[in-house]
């Protein structure tokens, strides 16, 4: 999937689950963002193309480094609350998050509950990061691109693909839940889990046809 998609993926799952009134809306901010996270073993790119094709997939989309970043993100954002300072920088600018630069309460961003509730989030993203690119794979002109998810214990890979890497489809169900949501924002919950069903049943349909 693309950098969008995956975190279109972290927003409807914090959506579906609630998080933004159980957690708070940083809790939405924190899962799209988080979402990406894996993809930092693609930076090589800018530098050396061959670390790229070795790196990319393996050494972020590993089990061990989805524990680190996890604990790293949840901890920086209760220590600095960054989402915060997004916000009040002006970096972060849509109604519904306007409370994104007004301090939380302290159960929203100190203690071990807090790093709890967000270290679970960034697992839950990342690992839903790692489903979606088996799942999204491939293409015309492209093999499939396994990951590793056991790196650096085991080179096993693994891939599913369902749908060709660039395929429109997701991006068009995934924006489609996004804006009914935001049109009927107290039916936002049952919207995103409508959405995420939606994609499911597409990603199945078109691996079998």
């Amino acid at each position: 999937m693309t950098t969008p998609e995956h975190s279109l993926v972290g927003i409807h799952v914090a959506f579906a689950l609630g998080l933004h009134r159980t957690v708070g809306w940083r809790s939405v901010v924190f899962a799209a963002l988080v979402s990406n996270i894996p993809d930092w073993d693609g930076l090589p790119m800018l530098f050396d193309m061959q670390r790229f094709e070795s790196g990319h997939r393996v050494w972020g989309h590993s089990i061990a480094s989805l524990v680190l970043t996890s604990i790293l993100m949840a901890w920086t954002q209760i220590r600095w609350d960054w989402i915060g300072g997004l916000a009040r920088w002006g970096l972060l600018q849509f109604p519904a998050l306007g409370s994104l630069s007004e301090k939380p309460h302290d159960s929203q961003t100190y203690g071990i509950k807090a790093l709890i509730s967000f270290t679970c989030i960034a697992l839950m993203s990342q690992m839903l990061h790692l489903i979606c690119d088996m799942v999204v794979s491939g293409g015309k002109g492209l093999s499939s691109w396994a990951i590793q998810p056991f790196w650096p214990f085991s080179g096993a890979a693994y891939d599913y693909p369902l749908i060709p890497w660039g395929d429109v489809g997701p991006t068009v169900i995934l924006m489609t839940g996004i804006i009914v949501g935001a049109k009927r924002k107290e039916l936002v919950c049952p919207i995103s889990r409508s959405t995420l069903v939606i994609l499911l049943v597409y990603l199945m349909a078109r691996g079998a046809f």
